[in-house]
């Protein structure tokens, strides 16, 4: 019997959804027009009527039929197409259907075995099992329904096959790209790791550079103040005394007022310099109430302001300050300078610790002209100048010239001070000044230079220049309060 082979055209399906002798399944084929050729079936029997009853069966059925009279005939057609199912009879001439099936699981695992047999064959159908563990068996004489129906569900067990095997392909592949990515991650994460740690140590030190500039710009700033200060010194020595004087008791009233270090230093600093512009003022200014002045006096008091801004303004480390003291004696109920109101210098808004600051230096200076007297005059009790001190706030407040609720705290905190107040007086050597301390008396040099007035409180800062006073010209007897 020759070797035949029946083709069954389709339009639907291809051939390479078969398998060839231990090759990969491969995708599906286009033919010519696009269309893809059917699954090929491969019918084994020595039988001819076998063979052509079955190639009957699949007209029409879109399979490409193959038949082999023989199992050597069977492995010669393994050799040049890819089989997606063969069927084929167990007792035959040569190589058995048992033996042709083991070598086809061995040879091509993803092409759907079937045994074609006899009834009652057990023996058969456990050697088939064993050897080429076939998906299903038809017995002679079949039945064409229960035939089509077998070879549609191999059909799709070797589709799943196939399937199965592109999916744990694909899945490999992912993986070895995820593998890859995981090691080019972590390749990025080591190199990004590095450069954050070179960008860490970059943004410390210029973080630390960036500090230490702004120490040294706050020393510079605060050089700068002591500088003028020290030129305030040559004038009109009620200026200095009153600055200092005044300069104490803003700290002790921010501190009061839990205000941050920054806006404390700030109103300190313009506190330092709010009387600059009196320098050249006239005596008589010092020596009656603000309302008593003439207008030759009064000209100068009400300008001050401005001239100690002018004086300072082109010092860029000291505009700000230079804005407080131009403003400091502003109304608290002057509607054209609240915290949102405009600053036509700046074109920008006041703000609110700006315009606390103004009105804490101005309390401030006001209290201590009146607590410490005016010069010419004669001093009066500390307790009296205390209260004409906190009266004439009070009426300041009530009028609008002052907050009211920065007055009432400021009274508590005088009355606080009043009540553990000292008033004994104590002499002390110069090497015994401790910061804290505060003067009884005010502080001439062996030649009657003033270079500290009554009530400065001591800090290191007086410490060291009252030093450079002693160690040129001598210091006159020193009086605390004990």
């Amino acid at each position: 019997m020759t070797r035949t082979i029946q083709r069954t055209p389709v339009a639907s399906q291809g051939d390479e959804r078969g398998n060839g002798l231990g090759q990969e399944p491969t995708d599906l084929q286009q033919d010519t027009e696009g269309q893809r050729e059917p699954y090929k079936v491969l019918i084994v029997d020595d039988e001819t009527h076998i063979l052509k009853a079955v190639q009957r069966l699949f007209l029409g059925q879109g399979y490409h039929v193959l038949t082999a009279p023989s199992g050597a005939d069977a492995v010669e057609l393994f050799r040049e197409h890819n089989i997606a199912v063969i069927i084929s009879d167990q007792r035959m001439p040569g190589l058995s259907g048992a033996a042709l099936l083991n070598y086809v699981r061995k040879k091509s695992p993803y092409t759907v075995r079937i045994m074609l047999t006899g009834n009652n064959d057990v023996a058969t159908a456990i050697e088939a099992i064993n050897q080429g563990e076939v998906f299903r068996f038809i017995t002679k004489p079949w039945d064409h329904d229960e035939f089509l129906k077998i070879v549609g569900l191999a059909i799709e067990h070797h589709e799943l096959l196939i399937s199965k095997v592109r999916y744990e392909e694909h899945i490999r592949g992912q993986n070895q790209q995820l593998s890859a990515l995981n090691a080019e991650l972590s390749d990025l994460n080591e190199d990004l790791e590095r450069r954050v740690e070179e960008r860490t140590r970059e943004v410390v030190s210029r973080q630390e550079e960036i500090e230490r500039l702004y120490r040294e710009l706050q020393g510079s700033f605060d050089a700068t103040i002591k500088a003028l200060v020290s030129i305030m010194e040559l004038g009109e020595v009620h200026v200095i005394e009153h600055c200092q004087r005044t300069a104490e008791r803003v700290r002790m009233f921010c501190e009061m007022l839990e205000l941050s270090e920054d806006e404390c230093k700030e109103i300190e600093r313009a506190t330092l310099l709010h009387w600059i512009g009196l320098i050249n003022a006239p005596p008589r200014v010092f020596e009656k109430p603000v309302e008593e002045l003439d207008e030759e006096a009064k000209a100068s008091w009400e300008f001050h302001t401005v001239l100690g801004q002018q004086a300072i303004h082109h010092v860029p480390a000291l505009r700000e300050p230079g804005r407080m003291i131009l403003h400091y004696l502003r109304r608290h109920d002057d509607p054209s300078f609240g915290a949102e109101q405009i600053d036509p210098a700046t074109g920008q808004a006041y703000g609110e610790a700006f315009v606390r600051g103004c009105q804490i230096l101005g309390i401030c200076s006001t209290f201590e002209r009146v607590r410490t007297g005016l010069r010419g005059s004669e001093r009066t009790e500390v307790a009296g100048a205390v209260e004409r001190g906190l009266r004439l706030l009070k009426e300041g407040a009530a009028d609008g010239a002052f907050d009211p609720a920065l007055v009432r705290r400021f009274g508590d905190m005088v009355a606080r001070e009043m009540a553990t107040a000292r008033t004994k007086e104590v002499v002390v050597r110069f090497d015994e000044l401790r910061p804290g301390m505060v003067l009884a008396r005010p502080l001439e040099t062996a030649q009657g230079i003033p270079v500290a007035p009554r009530d400065m409180i001591i800090t290191d800062e007086l410490i060291a220049r009252l030093g450079r006073f002693q160690e040129s010209n001598g210091l006159n007897e020193i009086r605390v309060w004990g």
